[in-house]
């Protein structure tokens, strides 16, 4: 029994290039141009995926976070109203006080981080009494 073509609509791809080669990098596909993925057989697709580990996301996302508002803050702190309100006597004490208020922001930013993680677990295992 052979199973007959079936023609589907196409979708945008973008071609990110070949594994292990210098080619993997974004590569947009010109305009008109037409990619045809070739699969093991017609229900496997060929899809690669890198998954990374749940510590490692939430330790990139405060990082961000905490890296995003000390950089916010240091611009801030450098303009006359900034150096008003944050009373430093040099760079370094600058560098420090931006820091110390960097931490809380990242910080409520891991505990919603945290949050989602745990509303997702709840809606997984429920409890009896719902």
């Amino acid at each position: 029994m052979t199973i007959p073509e079936q023609s589907f609509p196409s979708i945008p791809l973008k071609v990110i290039g070949i594994p292990g080669t210098a080619t993997q990098k974004a590569m947009p596909m010109e305009a008109g141009s037409t990619l045809h993925a070739i699969t093991p057989s017609l229900m496997e697709p060929n899809f690669a995926v890198k998954v990374v580990e749940p510590a490692v996301a939430i330790a990139v996302r405060f990082t961000y976070a905490f890296l995003l508002s000390y950089v916010g803050l240091l611009t801030a702190a450098m303009t006359p109203e900034g150096q008003r309100h944050l009373y430093t006597s040099d760079f370094m004490h600058l560098m420090r006080t931006c820091a110390d208020l960097s931490l809380p922001i990242a910080g409520l930013g891991l505990l919603k981080d945290l949050l989602t993680i745990f509303r997702k677990l709840e809606g997984k295992y429920q409890l009896l009494d719902r």
